[in-house]
């Protein structure tokens, strides 16, 4: 009965407060957006219903993550609420045994919890139900949905969690220890899902939000099953609930056990720590030894000037200060920030070292990859604030220090001064986390001034001015939790502007450009808008402080009325000319900015955008299929001048008529705006659409069939001022990049500038984009594979940089200051190219094709920056290797040099085009070192990009379904043998290995079969690994000649465009009747295999031989496009291996039996005899075939 009592007072005064009710209308609110701007605009394009139960799970379980943080004072209140209004001496003392009082306040906090939790159904529900979609979209309303949702994911999640809130906040006597605990569970969820594998990660997430969010429930559901399945508490998810539910348990049980009926004692960690050190020194009173004493009043100064005023400031800020960061929960959650600063730091890519350059690190830092790493600071500056700005009235002293001789201005500088110095300690905490990963991993080249830099000045100045408004808000507001909540919902709302880009941004608080900094370009230029729009936040946040500061409360009457009187009082001189001067400054920088957004450049938000690409569908598309000349040549003069940023572009193309019927009329789309266009003959102009970027002329002569015709232009890009997302051209001081279909003019309706997705053409009236058609669809006079066009170009630099471009080099000088570059092709590219410009320093080798006696070497150039930690001899190392076995095999090579060039970014792909394969930064940061586990990552990268000279360029697939298939796929197929022929099969399936670690993860089996696909996670993925499972069933040779006969008949100008159709025929002849059901189901249908080892064991048979038994089960399912699956007979050649002693770390080791078996039944056993002692036995060792769980392929042999 006392229970109960304990229970209902506690939740019925909770149920009574203003914020209890206003957490639950965030929640509501937040649910709602979080399912309309996630959901509700992508449903038209899903393959499910916005409302399929699977969606309502993962849309709450995400709001999970947001009631964490932002409710964590409710069970810090109930549990503290004795000990924070000073009652507890009679709350302890009232004969309550400690599971009744311990317990009855946490079931207050847990029903309260549930009950404000009920927010995110509520708010999902609603953000379906007034959605106008159609029936295709939005399926029946299920009631179960919403209850298996709430009771099997909510409930449990909000008895971990509020166990772990509770803990911390009755056992430190804080509420504040509440929000500790939220950020523990936070971090605990971050760090598995970042640093963990799958299984693990969803067993050990404390909230299991990760088991939704990555589809470990539904990933090999079909599309009926995500419609109308609901998520059920079992595998993985009922585990861990188990745990975790253990977990809290333990936790309530210690609580109790620890929990104290006993008065505060101030034990903090420091004081504690200085009383120990402190206990060995003795005192002696004057008074125990007899001697006469006498008493001295201290002199009390009265004066009230600045020197005072800067002591009051000064204490109260130190004082702020030491009461967060000597507390246990500020010693916790500093912690935290070491801990996610140093861990968001990627020590690997791909399970492959990385160098920890400071400025990566730093990125890392400040672009962290895990949701909690972003959020933890910011979160931490609205819980310090409200500690801060509380601190008196938690106390009960807010009446003295109300009419102490203090100003309101000491008070607030002091808390905020104090607030600061927290923020300087964190960043403190961070720079010291990212140097010591760079120690650890062996990098001593660390840039203390970066660090400087970016942490104390970039990102210190934005979290103060957060801070600044979060104050202001604390103090409008006067209530401890309504300002918690309100903080929360204008930075939610804030987040909601910015993220959809709804208006300027100089009317969204604290929106502004991101700056980025690499070693290559520095800050490039991004540092001056930032700056713009810091300054002018500054100005506003600064006002609205003048003026918040003027109702600050300091009287025991609070009400509006009386702040309202307190602020006529408060006005002075000073007071008005500090807010003219932050007005001032606000609108000056804010019409600075403004002329440069909207004035020197054009101001277009994300949704202009999309209606600008629509617009130019709905007019233009009716000229898509006008017939064009065909692009023959290109000659450009390109002045570049990156301390300008500015480049000048002074081309003509080469047109030819190759159609059957006269073209008297020239479509140009172009991008930036031409200064010029003219044509070598009489014409003139019937369209000219600056804005869309289309023009139309009309020739006065007949451009005949093979008639030829030349346009010149003159493109200008140039950096005005800054746009609303910062620098918006691509030409900087150092590291110049750009493509030309971006920048420079192209012929006829362009369908890349199209929308794209579903969703958003129907926002804006427009049909589906049409499907690709099939591969079976397409005639061979459908398209024929262009001759390409023949390149030149004469680019100027600073003197100090080299300017590349597509051909040979074969002229540089110096003119003007000026230096000069003149580059030509001998042979013909396509019409895609890019041209660089920076401070490069340049390696270069040959290489003979040791299969020819004859012809020029070719030339193998690394361009990099000077001390870039890319190794050239790596690079070359590939390539050599590359084109010695493509030539080989596929024919030889059509340039005569290739380059490796480097430019600024963090992205660690490359990119291929004619003879140039560039990459950004982040690749020369991939450094992989020798061990029993390691591959060459960039090798391969390398050998892929070189393959695509091959296979993208030579070969050039038609417009149709699967042509990733014939690029992608075979270029990493290519180079696979690249990488075996150098390193050996071991180490290639070490790396395939890896591959397959990011291919047998949650994801729907629904999918188009091979021939058919258009994911591109199958052009990489599943494509080459079956390719490679192909060569290994028939051999590499019969695989290899399949694939140089298609190069043979389709890499000629005038010959036909291939699909995957004619890969597959090719690879049908040289496949074996025998075998040709593996090519069907690799290929034709989409088609997976289960395989298990139950058990392996060996016994000897005599002085040499083992006798291996090996029972296995097989299956082989067939899966739709829609997910429903067909259980076909198996009746398949699969490898069986026998493996001796495994190499540390390696499983399985070397093979001392691999032999292909018949396998024709779902259990079978089978029996080998082997020459030494087995250690492991399995089926598909090698995991050729797509088995997604393929971990019990092997197993140890048993004796």
């Amino acid at each position: 009965m006392k229970l109960l009592n304990v229970f209902s007072f506690e939740l019925f005064y909770q149920a009574r407060r203003f914020h209890t009710w206003l957490a639950f209308l965030f929640l509501v609110f937040f649910a709602f957006i979080q399912t309309m701007e996630t959901y509700v605009s992508g449903a038209q394009g899903a393959d499910h219903y916005l409302n399929a139960p699977f969606i309502i799970s993962q849309g709450i379980a995400s709001g999970l993550l947001v009631w964490l943080v932002t409710t964590a004072f409710i069970t810090g209140n109930i549990a503290t609420r004795d000990s924070e209004t000073g009652m507890y001496p009679l709350a302890y003392t009232s004969g309550l045994r400690k599971p009744i009082y311990v317990g009855g306040r946490f079931l207050a906090s847990y029903c309260l919890n549930a009950f404000i939790l009920l927010a995110l159904p509520f708010g999902v529900l609603l953000a379906t139900q007034i959605t106008n979609l159609p029936p295709e979209v939005m399926g029946p309303f299920l009631p179960s949905a919403y209850a298996s949702a709430f009771f099997l994911t909510v409930l449990p999640t909000c008895f971990i969690v509020t166990s772990i809130q509770f803990s911390f906040a009755i056992l430190t006597r804080q509420s504040i220890s509440a929000f500790a605990g939220s950020l523990f569970v936070l971090a605990v969820t971050g760090a598995v899902w970042y640093f963990l594998d799958r299984d693990y990660a969803i067993l050990l997430d404390p909230t299991g939000v990760i088991a939704l969010t990555m589809d470990e429930i539904t990933g090999f559901w079909s599309t009926g099953e995500l419609n109308t399945r609901l998520p059920a508490l079992e595998n993985s998810l009922l585990i861990n609930h188990l745990i975790w539910t253990g977990v809290g348990l333990i936790v309530l049980l210690l609580t109790i056990s620890r929990f104290r009926f006993s008065h505060t004692d101030g034990k903090t960690f420091w004081n504690r720590f200085i009383r120990k050190n402190n206990s060995h020194k003795l005192t002696t009173r004057a008074s125990d030894t007899g001697e006469n004493t006498s008493i001295s009043i201290p002199d009390v100064s009265q004066e009230f000037g600045f020197k005072t005023s800067l002591r009051q400031t000064q204490a109260i800020a130190f004082e702020s200060f030491r009461k967060i960061a000597q507390s246990w929960s500020g010693l916790a959650l500093f912690g935290l920030v070491g801990a996610f600063a140093f861990l968001t730091i990627p020590a690997e890519f791909m399970n492959v070292p990385l160098i920890p350059r400071t400025d990566l690190v730093l990125y890392s830092m400040t672009n962290p990859g895990v949701p909690p790493a972003y959020f933890i600071i910011p979160l931490l500056i609205i819980f310090w604030s409200g500690i801060i700005f509380w601190k008196e009235k938690d106390a009960g002293i807010d009446e003295i220090t109300d009419t102490s001789p203090a100003s309101d201005t000491v008070f607030f500088l002091g808390k905020f001064i104090g607030l600061g110095l927290l923020l300087v300690l964190c960043m403190a905490i961070r720079m010291a986390a990212g140097i010591l990963a760079q120690l650890l991993a062996g990098y001593f080249s660390i840039d203390f001034s970066l660090y400087a830099v970016i942490l104390f000045g970039l990102e210190l100045s934005s979290y103060l001015l957060l801070g600044m408004l979060v104050f202001s808000i604390h103090i409008l507001v006067n209530r401890k939790y309504t300002g918690l909540l309100t903080v929360f919902f204008t930075l939610l709302c804030i987040a909601i502007l910015i993220g959809t880009g709804i208006g300027h941004e100089l009317v969204v608080p604290g929106a502004s450009p991101a700056w980025s900094y690499t070693e290559m370009s520095g800050f490039g230029g991004s540092l001056k808008p930032w700056m713009s729009f810091k300054v002018y936040w500054a100005a506003w946040v600064l006002l609205l402080t003048v003026a918040i500061r003027l109702v600050w409360p300091r009287s025991k009457d609070s009400s509006f009325r009386m702040r309202l009187r307190l602020a006529r009082q408060r006005i002075t001189g000073a007071t008005l000319w500090l807010a003219i001067i932050a007005l001032t400054v606000a609108l000056v920088t804010g019409g600075f900015i403004f002329y440069n957004t909207t004035i020197l450049n054009e101001h277009r938000t994300p949704s202009d955008q999309m209606e600008q690409r629509a617009e130019y569908e709905k007019q233009y598309n009716q000229y898509e299929d006008v017939p064009q000349p065909r692009q023959t040549g290109t000659s450009l003069h390109v002045e570049i001048y990156p301390k300008e940023r500015k480049m000048e572009i002074f081309g003509t193309y080469h047109l030819v008529n190759d159609t059957s019927v006269p073209v008297d009329t020239i479509h140009l789309a172009t991008e930036a705006t031409p200064r010029r266009i003219a044509f070598d003959r009489e014409f003139h102009a019937i369209l000219q659409d600056q804005e869309l970027g289309y023009h139309v002329f009309v020739l006065d002569e007949t451009l005949k069939p093979n008639d030829s015709l030349r346009v010149n232009f003159e493109v200008l890009i140039e950096q005005k001022g800054f746009s609303a997302n910062g620098m918006n051209v691509p030409i900087k001081k150092n590291g110049t990049f750009i493509w030309n279909y971006e920048w420079l003019p192209a012929i006829g309706y362009q369908t890349n500038r199209e929308l794209r997705f579903t969703p958003d053409r129907e926002n804006y009236g427009l049909a589906p984009r049409e499907s690709l058609p099939s591969p079976f669809d397409v005639n061979a006079d459908d398209g024929r594979k262009a001759p390409g066009m023949v390149f030149k170009a004469v680019i100027g630099t600073t003197r100090d940089q080299v300017a590349i471009a597509p051909g040979v080099l074969q002229q540089e000088w110096i003119d003007g200051g000026r230096r000069y570059f003149r580059y030509a092709t001998a042979t013909h590219i396509g019409n895609q190219y890019s041209i660089f410009s920076a401070d490069y320093e340049l390696h270069e080798e040959k290489w003979k094709n040791p299969s020819t006696e004859s012809g020029q070497p070719l030339s193998i150039q690394i361009y990099r920056q000077p001390g870039s930690h890319s190794n050239p001899q790596q690079m070359v190392q590939s390539i050599r290797a590359s084109l010695e076995h493509y030539s080989r095999e596929f024919g030889a090579y059509p340039f005569s040099r290739t380059r490796v060039i480097e430019h600024p970014g963090f992205g660690r792909g490359m990119h291929a085009e004619a003879n140039t394969i560039d990459h950004e930064e982040g690749f020369s940061l991939i450094n992989p070192v020798k061990g029993p586990l390691w591959f060459d990552l960039p090798f391969f990268v390398l050998a892929h990009e070189v393959a695509h000279q091959w296979w993208g360029y030579q070969l050039t697939p038609a417009r149709a379904e699967g042509s990733g298939l014939l690029v992608e796929s075979l270029a990493s197929y290519s180079a696979y043998q690249v990488l075996e022929n150098t390193y050996g099969a071991e180490h290639l399936r070490r790396f395939l290995n890896q591959l397959r670690l990011s291919y047998n993860v949650p994801r729907s089996r629904a999918a188009k079969p091979l021939l058919k696909s258009n994911d591109a996670f199958h052009y990489y993925r599943k494509g080459p690994l079956s390719l490679y499972a192909l060569s290994q069933y028939i051999g590499r040779e019969p695989v290899n000649g399949a694939l140089r006969s298609l190069l043979e008949k389709h890499h000629l100008p005038g010959s036909s465009l291939p699909t995957s159709l004619d890969l597959y025929r090719e690879l049908q002849s040289v496949t074996p009747d025998s075998l040709q059901y593996l090519l069907y189901d690799l290929f034709e249908t989409n088609t997976y295999w289960e395989f298990e080892t139950q058990q392996a064991s060996a016994k000897q048979t005599d002085n040499e031989n083992w006798e291996v038994t090996i029972n296995i089960l097989a299956q082989k399912n067939v899966v739709s496009i829609d997910g429903s699956k067909t259980e076909k007979p198996i009746d398949d050649w699969v490898e069986i291996g026998v493996f001796g002693p495994a190499k540390k770390g390696y499983v399985p080791g070397k093979p001392i039996y691999r032999k292909m078996h018949h396998i024709n039944a779902r259990k079978q056993t089978i029996t080998v005899i082997v020459p030494q002692e087995p250690v492991y036995a399995g089926i598909d060792p090698y995991k050729l075939l797509i088995d997604l769980e393929p971990s019990d392929n092997i197993k140890e042999v048993q004796r």
